[in-house]
């Protein structure tokens, strides 16, 4: 019983901060002083500790987050079905011991509605996971669960309806964990680890120029799932215009990224005040399609140069390079996009609150979804490649 207490929180932290938190707690209550709004703080410092102990839950145990932990399980005949042996990713009942002296201590605010702390704990813990589930390739948990956090932030204002919900996701959540772990370690970087060192792997290995450029390349393509390249010219793909091997599922993706952004903006405009929430979405409408333009342009240009200088094609009449040209129907889309929204909802008379949402949703679509794919362009676009940017040690020249 002892190590399963020990595990679940870190109680060097944790203990020293609630005997002090009840300390001042009883000077404040004995005072008559928590009208005060400075006691009133300790409410908050609650709602924090019960965030960091889920996001200490989550990272604490699962191997995706301990790369020596991974390598070592890798090698072991551990399956789903077997307790991981450094502690459970699961909640389990010690959880209930932390979390319980929190909404104890809760119960000193006037006014408690201790189900927050519960909501709280759920949220950050539900938050920390999603990267573990989606890596995994199990996106529809993932989706299913930031849609389910966003809703939580609609409901703040309910305290049990908030709580109810955390625990619908986290079983969502819950679920991904299961169905994930019993791949493990296939799709997990465990695997290469396990499989030693001595394997050539052409995703990794320096080529040099320019073939690292085709080698290298964060997208997933039919033979399996490369890693980004080591390079200034590669990497930013990966963050900004992810992509996988089947058009109709990236295009999903990019749908349910798009759908999730005007979903949350409209869940945390429901907490805001109607002024402070136009003045938002007013500046994310204008900032959006600004920055999407700066990191397209970047991600398509950065190393691929126009075939031939504007001096060039004035002289040779080809104005317009088709095969080049493309790329920048891209950036005109993105800057439309926002446009013909906020235009469609004017003279269809929607509230600014709704329109202001799908503004920035509608112009991350078009950024993501807009072609030419990456993999084409790099691949079959009517560019010139260039060394921008790029180290020289390991070229054939």
């Amino acid at each position: 019983m002892r190590a399963p207490l020990r595990l679940v929180a870190p109680w060097p932290i944790l203990i020293p901060t609630g005997v002090l938190f009840i300390a001042f707690a009883g000077l404040f209550h004995l005072g008559q002083a928590w009208d005060d709004p400075r006691a009133r703080t300790f409410a908050g410092f609650i709602l924090i500790a019960a965030a960091l102990l889920g996001l200490y839950r989550a990272w604490a145990f699962h191997p995706e987050y301990r790369s020596g932990y991974a390598r070592w399980l890798a090698t072991t005949p551990w399956d789903v079905s077997r307790p991981l042996p450094f502690g459970p990713i699961d909640l389990d009942w010690p959880d209930a011991l932390p979390l319980g002296g929190l909404i104890l201590a809760y119960a000193f605010v006037p006014g408690h509605e201790s189900a927050r702390v519960l909501g709280v704990f759920l949220a950050a813990h539900c938050l920390a996971l999603i990267p573990a589930v989606w890596r995994a390739a199990k996106h529809v948990p993932a989706y299913a669960t930031l849609f389910g956090l966003g809703l939580m932030v609609r409901l703040w204002p309910h305290a049990w309806a908030f709580a109810g919900t955390g625990v619908v996701v986290y079983l969502i959540v819950y679920d991904g964990l299961r169905i994930a772990l019993r791949d493990f370690p296939r799709g997990s970087k465990a695997e290469n680890l396990a499989a030693g060192r001595g394997a050539f792997d052409p995703a990794k290995a320096r080529c040099g120029w320019p073939y690292d450029r085709l080698l290298k390349d964060p997208e997933k393509v039919p033979e399996g799932v490369r890693e980004p390249a080591d390079d200034p010219g590669v990497r930013p793909a990966a963050w900004v215009l992810p992509s996988r091997s089947s058009p109709s599922q990236s295009l999903l993706d990019d749908l349910m990224a798009s759908l999730l952004l005007g979903w949350w903006l409209s869940c945390l405009g429901s907490n805001m005040d109607r002024l402070e929430f136009g003045s938002l979405l007013v500046t994310l409408t204008v900032s959006t399609p600004l920055i999407a333009v700066l990191i397209r342009l970047a991600v398509y240009g950065l190393g691929y140069a126009s075939p031939m200088s504007v001096w060039g094609r004035i002289r040779t009449g080809l104005w317009v390079i088709p095969g080049y040209d493309v790329m920048f129907v891209g950036l005109a889309l993105i800057i439309v996009a926002p446009v013909v929204v906020v235009a469609a909802g004017r003279a269809w008379g929607v509230p600014w609150s709704i329109t202001g949402s799908i503004a920035p949703a509608a112009t991350l679509f078009v950024a993501l979804a807009t072609p030419p794919g990456l993999r084409r362009w790099r691949l079959v676009g009517r560019h010139r490649m260039t060394r921008r940017g790029e180290e020289t040690t390991g070229d054939f020249s």
